[in-house]
């Protein structure tokens, strides 16, 4: 647990370096209105703090995830890593999208990867997905704050498939 909390530590130590990165104005790929999907943008590295195992027996959480900004038409790959208070942690490599509305934007991901349970929930087995959908407000820099909500299951491809949902306030930070 340790050594996950000082890469996390290490990881915010960067913002003031990445914040001073020049940023590139995402691509628009499709616009209706207002409405617009977003094709190429800046790459972004987002942070989250909330709870694991929402509905059963709620636990802290921390989440770390790098999202590339260069997208095949509007979607692009992500890396994370989810960990919890229980010693649980998730690494994981996805798809995601970024659609927004004036300020605010709607990211839904679906990633797979790899789970350890530690003294938390068992989900059936190591090979999970997971799904999130992240609302944010965009300031005028591009960096994002908003929440997303998550859900983690092996999908059943393990004999039990118990499942959990997550929660999480986040900060990204384009670069």
């Amino acid at each position: 647990m340790k050594t996950r909390c000082m890469i996390f530590v290490l990881a915010l130590a960067l913002i003031p370096a990445l914040q001073a990165a020049a940023v590139e104005t995402p691509s628009t790929y499709h616009r209706l209105g207002n409405w617009q999907v977003h094709g190429d943008s800046p790459h972004y590295l987002a942070f989250g703090l909330g709870a694991f195992d929402i509905d059963e027996e709620p636990v802290g959480a921390a989440r770390v995830e790098l999202r590339f900004g260069r997208k095949l038409f509007f979607v692009g790959p992500a890396i994370g890593l989810l960990a919890n208070t229980d010693g649980g942690y998730f690494g994981y490599a996805g798809i995601y999208a970024d659609i927004s509305y004036k300020n605010l934007v709607i990211t839904p991901m679906a990633a797979g990867g790899g789970y350890e349970e530690g003294e938390g929930i068992d989900l059936g087995g190591i090979f999970q997905f997971r799904a999130t959908l992240t609302l944010a407000y965009q300031f005028d820099n591009l960096s994002r704050l908003g929440v997303q909500l998550g859900h983690l299951s092996n999908g059943g491809t393990h004999d039990s498939n118990p499942s959990e949902q997550d929660a999480f306030v986040t900060f990204a930070i384009p670069f």
